[in-house]
């Protein structure tokens, strides 16, 4: 990749003449990622690793600009809309934690509220739109076997979770651990590729999923971004984290024969779809149901 970061570097007209120097960052499992330093000064640089994921880098261009501006993200530095390349303040810290314990919940939840307040963002995002998408690249042949039994569920909960779109809020949709950064106790949101206008609910079910919440730490998740315990937010938290978990899956499975990227992504796409299918299955999920 280092002759094609060369040529990107020189489409930045004020790194031109500095001493650079370009570290891969191997931690993700979407995009191909670097750190740039320029002179004493470092910068995250991220572009594609798969054109098959169809990611819209003016969209995440445009959201990673509002949280940005206030202060939830990194800023926009830079953006080639014609090289997909997006380059923002490097931002050094710690590892971020599951956010397993109540306070740890609660700051996050103080985040994904100053989200979901920003202005609008410049697309919506509808997970059922990438379930159709990814299903369509893998086609027959490569779609898991065990999700055709699932189809109808599917469109029930398509049914089910609709939002017209006043009723959406600029959202993340993939807040996974590595997607948090915690640095001096303040938390910064990266990675914007799949953010876009969407049900908050997602928002709360996908992390639920990602966390790895139980039914406690989801009821904490509610209250504290709603102010209280409510079993229809509670039931329709649970779906979109089945609906997550359905997407990401499916997402997996595209990734495994087309990324170049270091991860298990069969391993990924496998434990995924069976624990959306396991939650299909129990007792709760008709409740769930019932209550929409």
């Amino acid at each position: 990749m280092k002759l094609s970061i060369d040529r990107l570097i020189k489409l930045i007209p004020e790194w031109n003449g500095k001493l650079i120097k370009v570290n891969p960052i191997n931690s993700g499992i979407t995009n191909i990622n670097f750190e740039v330093i320029v002179g004493k000064k470092s910068f995250f640089l991220s572009m594609p690793d798969s054109e098959l994921l169809n990611i819209d880098y003016k969209n995440k261009y445009y959201n990673n600009k509002i949280c940005g501006e206030i202060n939830i993200s990194p800023r926009v530095i830079h953006f080639i809309e014609s090289e997909n390349l997006l380059v923002t303040e490097f931002i050094k810290s710690k590892v971020s934690s599951m956010f397993q314990s109540s306070k740890e919940i609660e700051q996050l939840v103080k985040n994904i509220k100053l989200l979901h307040n920003a202005n609008p963002f410049l697309r919506k995002f509808d997970m059922f739109n990438q379930i159709n998408y990814y299903q369509s690249i893998l086609k027959k042949d490569a779609l898991p076997k065990k999700l055709f039994k699932y189809v109808k569920n599917i469109n029930t909960l398509k049914q089910k979770l609709y939002l017209p779109n006043d009723k959406l809020v600029p959202c993340h949709n993939d807040l996974l651990a590595a997607n948090i950064i915690n640095k001096d106790n303040q938390i910064f949101i990266v990675d914007f590729d799949y953010s876009g206008n969407n049900d908050p609910c997602f928002e709360l079910g996908n992390l639920s999923v990602e966390m790895e919440y139980d039914d406690e730490q989801i009821n904490k998740l509610v209250m504290f971004y709603y102010g209280e315990i409510n079993e229809n937010i509670i039931s329709r938290v649970n779906l979109q984290g089945v609906v997550s978990d359905i997407g990401w899956s499916l997402w997996s499975y595209v990734q495994v024969n087309n990324s170049n990227l270091n991860f298990d992504y069969s391993t990924h796409a496998i434990y995924r779809l069976e624990r959306a299918i396991n939650k299909m299955e129990s007792k709760e999920y008709e409740l769930w149901i019932n209550n929409i």
